[in-house]
């Protein structure tokens, strides 16, 4: 009896001693300001990132977790480019068992002076929001990627395994390719968006009429919910199940109007359901 309670006792304390743990707040380290610039190039292995405005025209970088040192990342300025690089390391098998959410790196950059973004993460989150910026690059692994209050002539984001959201953003030319997630896109413009995933869903709701949009999905559903009718709209939708309910649509012709802009929609196995 007295080795039950203590066997229980144990496990009490090594419990109590686990929640403490957990519930020591994060610490936010201060990398540095620097000039600002107009190329970015990110480098990331397991860290997420948040990038946003900067409060002035510099470069502002912090990270946030535990257990931080500043040899984590590696910060170079070079050729008009600012580079950030997670720092290569060999992991203990502890880090492995993750108690702790995953430290997260705050880039703040200059909203009128930064022109390019270049983003590689293998195994994290990332944030863009409140930035115009011309080009955006993203490759990640195992990760969710979202982006919002964003001006970009051209995006191109690939992820192997992981969920896009994308929201209140204009974007003239975007590209997203998925192999294992969802695409979500709310609220956000522009005039050429192309959108593929191998084995997830594809959601637009709030969308605008715009020239032109394609969407394919090798096994999911494609939802593309209007704010406002389209006037002038070609349809084009190949699924076994499809369900279109727009004003003024013709099914024969699969026009609004006089079809100046294209809309299609392709999955192999998955509903398609276009409506306003």
């Amino acid at each position: 009896m007295l080795r039950k309670i203590l066997v229980v006792l144990l496990i009490g304390v090594i419990g109590a001693g686990i929640i403490l743990y957990m519930k020591q707040p994060a610490e936010t380290m201060t990398m540095g300001e620097y000039e600002a610039m107009p190329h970015i190039d990110v480098t990331l292995d397991m860290f997420n990132i948040t990038i946003a405005n900067s409060p002035d025209d510099q470069i502002h970088v912090q990270m946030q977790g535990h257990q931080l040192n500043k040899n984590m990342l590696t910060i170079n300025e070079k050729n008009n480019r600012f580079v950030v690089k997670e720092q290569q390391r060999k992991k203990n098998w502890q880090e492995n068992i993750r108690f702790r959410s995953t430290p997260t790196i705050i880039l703040q950059l200059p909203k009128s002076q930064s022109k390019t973004l270049a983003l590689n993460v293998a195994d994290g989150d990332f944030t863009i929001q409140d930035l115009a910026l011309d080009t955006v690059q993203v490759e990640t692994s195992a990760g969710m990627v979202h982006l919002k209050n964003m001006f970009i002539s051209n995006a191109e984001l690939h992820t192997k395994d992981g969920n896009v959201t994308i929201g209140k953003s204009a974007i003239e030319n975007l590209t997203i390719t998925s192999n294992a997630g969802d695409v979500a896109v709310k609220e956000s413009t522009g005039s050429a968006h192309t959108i593929q995933t191998v084995d997830g869903q594809i959601k637009m709701t709030e969308a605008t009429e715009q020239p032109n949009i394609q969407t394919k999905s090798a096994s999911g559903d494609i939802g593309i919910h209007y704010k406002k009718a389209p006037t002038s709209l070609r349809l084009t939708t190949i699924a076994e199940d499809v369900e279109i309910t727009l004003p003024k649509y013709h099914k024969k012709t699969g026009m609004i109007g006089d079809g100046a802009n294209m809309l299609s929609a392709v999955t192999k196995n998955g509903v398609i359901v276009i409506k306003q």
